[in-house]
């Protein structure tokens, strides 16, 4: 299967993420594609057969919880695009002393209900990655396994 991953980064943490996802779907014989929201066009969504997408959150010009702003421009167009039934797997990481934990999931999830996509695992949401690195890999790579399972049905 055709996969892509598209993310934002900020520390390296969303990237390693993705990272560590696209390891473990290329071992179960997918090809995967990794690509940079900021470098990622509308036409991109199109060929994958699946679509992963991360980001932290910030907050940008006063709003809290909102994906990384590389990511923003592609979601403004994406609002447009429908991609009915397309499985989606979305993943954050973020920071719970905030208001809005992750909030970034909410609005990646918001945009695939908006394109008529569809969720096939419950999104990822990843709290203050170096404060338990080690726990925090031991969640990323369980997810990661029910990603691998959920494309094989």
């Amino acid at each position: 299967m055709n996969i892509l991953i598209v993310y934002a980064t900020n520390s390296g943490t969303t990237m390693t993420t993705a990272q560590t996802v696209a390891d473990k779907l290329t071992k179960a014989g997918h090809s995967v594609t990794m690509k940079e929201a900021r470098d990622t066009t509308i036409e991109n969504f199109s060929a994958p057969h699946a679509i992963l997408m991360g980001s932290p959150s910030w907050d940008f010009e006063g709003h809290e919880g909102m994906p990384h702003e590389d990511f923003l421009p592609l979601m403004e167009k994406l609002k447009t695009v429908t991609v009915e039934g397309k499985p989606f797997v979305i993943f954050g990481l973020g920071d719970s002393s905030y208001k809005h934990f992750c909030g970034a999931v909410d609005h990646l999830e918001e945009l695939v209900k908006t394109m008529k996509g569809k969720l096939i695992v419950p999104s990822l949401r990843i709290d203050k990655f170096y404060s338990d690195q080690t726990g925090n890999m031991d969640k990323i790579n369980s997810w990661a396994d029910s990603v691998v399972v959920a494309l094989k049905g």
